[in-house]
């Protein structure tokens, strides 16, 4: 996976913009989480268990890069919606289903959400492409952060919606 980041995400405008913003949230935290990890060697076996998940997302997301291989920036956009939507789905979907299980004021939270999410992610895929031909890196920075970020909440909240109502079913 280095090497599709380095390769291929890294030469594009749109995903050194997203590493960029990645890495600062990334590394905020993750140094402390290692060392802890490499301390406790239970930890270290769940969180292996916890990653392989990611690591099929990443390869799905790999794939649908090559959808648009005449155009790298296209690709990297559609690599960042698939990453995060199945982010979304897999990880925070389950924990998501659960609160608005118990939680009407949630389930009202959540349905009020999904709308406004839906248009911030297409306001920001269009922010991208206003960045794009205009080269505004702050902007860049802002439109990519701001549509994985809705991305991957909008996948959570339709994903445990669906969940809700097939349970609701039986």
């Amino acid at each position: 996976m280095r090497g599709f980041r380095d390769n291929r995400i890294l030469r594009t405008y749109a995903g050194s913009s997203f590493m960029v913003a990645f890495n600062a949230w990334y590394y905020s935290f993750s140094p402390g989480v290692a060392q802890f990890i490499a301390e406790h060697s239970t930890v270290r076996t769940g969180v292996k268990f916890f990653l392989y998940p990611l690591m099929g997302i990443l390869r799905i997301g790999a794939a649908s890069f090559h959808v648009f291989p005449t155009n790298p920036e296209v690709g990297t956009v559609l690599w960042m919606l698939v990453v995060s939507m199945l982010t979304g789905a897999v990880y925070l979907a389950l924990p998501a289903t659960a609160i608005l299980t118990y939680s009407a004021k949630a389930r009202r939270i959540a349905r009020r959400l999904e709308w406004p999410l839906v248009v911030l992610l297409l306001c920001g895929l269009g922010a991208v492409v206003i960045a794009e031909v205009s080269g505004a890196d702050i902007l860049m920075l802002v439109a990519i952060s701001g549509t994985v970020l809705a991305a991957l909440m909008t996948s959570t909240l339709i994903v445990s919606r669906i969940v809700l109502r097939l349970v609701k079913r039986h």
